[in-house]
């Protein structure tokens, strides 16, 4: 295995982004078409509210190693992922579902944590438990979320035990120095799960691009932490801007030019 086999692209449907978030130019670049560009194998799809057909985004991610979708509705209904878990039949590299801001979300509609667990236990049932094949169950979790007060890290620490991986994402590209810090937070509250960082390519936080030399840092520290073993991959933000002609895009082609054939494991 080399490393960009462990690398993710978070894809959402091409466009998604026009006119959001500082973005003021129109992409159309497709996730497939980012994953070829960036030279990686794997992508987690992320519809972000707007209606798709998921079959034909399975027909272009044919040639991937392994494909999630994102499925937050299920913290309501569990059987939201049936679907997905149906459709995982028909393309055998469909692996894992994510649950995107998730600890955001349940705060803001005042989910009690044993509820969310309860809920949580019972999705992965049905992903580990089903006619196809055993899914993952990946979540996100931002650096801002945890590491701040221990009572409430007891709380995060309860909401990641039925995950099967955790992806930690830094929102802010001025907050990159806490990374190290945070990840050995991260560690401590998720001994029993696999782990990802995610690497965002434009300042969601600052609604604006992206700069070259934080997403290097990052990617290097990132491949650091692979190659010791505390993470298994890195997931890149996103096919949205990634035609857009930005020096963030640039030095992440770069980068894995020069590291993505690396062997690792």
């Amino acid at each position: 295995m080399v490393l960009r086999d462990n690398f993710w692209l978070w894809g959402h449907p091409e466009g998604r982004y026009n006119n959001e978030w500082g973005n003021t130019q129109k992409s159309r670049m497709t996730p497939m078409e980012a994953c070829l560009y960036l030279g990686i194998r794997n992508t987690f799809m992320v519809p972000v509210e707007w209606e798709v057909n998921r079959r034909q985004y399975n027909k272009s991610f044919k040639t991937l190693r392994q494909v999630g979708w994102e499925c937050f509705a299920a913290v309501h209904d569990p059987s939201a992922v049936d679907p997905l878990i149906a459709e995982a039949a028909d393309f055998p590299n469909i692996g894992c579902v994510v649950l995107d801001d998730f600890v955001r979300l349940t705060t803001e509609q005042n989910v009690d944590v044993d509820v969310a667990v309860e809920m949580l236990n019972k999705i992965r049932d049905r992903l580990h438990n089903n006619p196809v094949r055993k899914l993952d169950m990946w979540m996100v979790l931002y650096t801002h979320e945890f590491g701040q007060n221990p009572e409430e890290d007891e709380k995060v620490k309860r909401i990641i035990e039925p995950f099967d991986g955790v992806i930690m994402w830094n929102w802010w590209e001025k907050n990159m120095q806490q990374i190290p810090a945070k990840f050995e937070i991260l560690k401590n509250l998720s001994p029993n799960q696999r782990r990802m960082f995610g690497c965002y390519l434009w300042d969601f936080g600052g609604e604006k691009p992206a700069t070259a030399e934080p997403v290097k840092w990052q990617l290097d520290w990132y491949r650091e932490q692979i190659l010791a073993g505390d993470a298994e991959g890195v997931v890149l933000h996103t096919n949205t801007m990634a035609d857009l002609d930005l020096e963030s895009y640039d030095a992440a082609c770069a980068w894995m030019d020069e590291h993505g054939d690396e062997v690792i494991g």
